[in-house]
């Protein structure tokens, strides 16, 4: 049977895993519908290819310092979440 410890710790774990995956963000297709006009099948013609041109500058310093200070905020904030689940019931020394 496993020790109070260890479903302590499984429990901060699963709420960590739970407060990561709810700040993913979410795809953001679009739906079929907006292109086609399914009222008349004959006339439907699909979208002209868009042309993008894009000029690679480098390494975008202030993206990848944003995604560095949320890492380490997750990081403390999960770490600081296990900190107090392990001191939240200890017995008193007898």
């Amino acid at each position: 049977m496993p020790s109070r410890g260890s479903h302590r710790l499984i429990r901060t774990l699963a709420g960590a895993l739970a407060v990561t995956a709810l700040a993913a963000p979410t795809a953001g297709a679009r739906p079929a519908t907006e292109w086609t006009d399914s009222s008349n099948p004959a006339t439907t013609k699909p979208p002209a290819p868009t042309v993008t041109r894009t000029i690679d500058d480098g390494l975008d310093w202030g993206s990848a310092g944003s995604g560095a200070g949320a890492g380490a905020a997750i990081v403390l904030l999960t770490l600081a979440g296990v900190r107090a689940g392990s001191r939240a019931r200890r017995r008193p020394a007898r």
